[in-house]
């Protein structure tokens, strides 16, 4: 795990994009840089799990399946959930919000979840793993943040895909903040449904 300070001297300098691969290099994993990106979870499709042999995804909710206040899932979801299941992928939500938000959006998709799950930690990830009885490289994580979804999934020993934030992300000053911190660590991928979304 990165030290303290070099990841505050980081984001000090979050405009030297090439210093995160090397600041925060944990073995051969960038723990803050997401191994795959993508504009929308739609694009993410039975198909290329196959070709990326993933059998499980653990999925955030808030600007992943969802916008934050939006308290069940839309058409899109529920269809691309049902063309997972249709695959034999296994999902998991996993997020930190609280059980009443989380529980009501996992019953509408008939999926396992777990709530307050407090992402970067790794432990409910490991959970979701134990789970799906799944080796962690058949699973990817995927959400919408770095310092909670990709850290804590590479954390967890698992791949980390981001998607861009569902209906463009919140609005308040906390929020937009945090996403200019996120910037160094998404500034080199490039999304993999780029030229389908063209």
């Amino acid at each position: 795990m990165p030290a303290f300070s070099h990841i505050v001297f980081f984001l000090y300098n979050y405009t030297q994009y090439d210093c995160a691969v090397e600041i925060l290099r944990m073995g051969e994993i960038v723990v803050l840089v997401p191994d795959k990106l993508f504009l929308q979870i739609t694009s993410i499709t039975a198909e290329l799990l196959a070709r990326e042999n993933v059998q499980g995804l653990v999925l955030d909710i808030d600007y992943t399946l969802a916008d934050k206040h939006t308290p069940l899932p839309d058409s899109a979801v529920k269809e691309f959930v049902e063309n997972m299941k249709q695959a034999q992928i296994r999902l998991f939500i996993l997020s930190n919000n609280n059980h009443n938000r989380v529980s009501r959006f996992a019953k509408a998709l008939d999926l396992p979840y777990r709530s307050n799950g407090l992402k970067p930690l790794p432990n409910a990830f490991s959970y979701a793993v134990d789970l799906m009885k799944l080796d962690k490289k058949e699973v990817v994580a995927v959400g919408d943040q770095v310092y909670t979804d990709v850290w804590g999934a590479h954390l967890a020993g698992l791949r980390a895909w981001m998607v861009a934030p569902y209906g463009g992300g919140g609005r308040s000053f906390f929020y937009r903040f945090r996403r200019l911190l996120e910037k160094p660590f998404i500034h080199s991928c490039k999304p993999e449904d780029e030229q389908v979304s063209k």
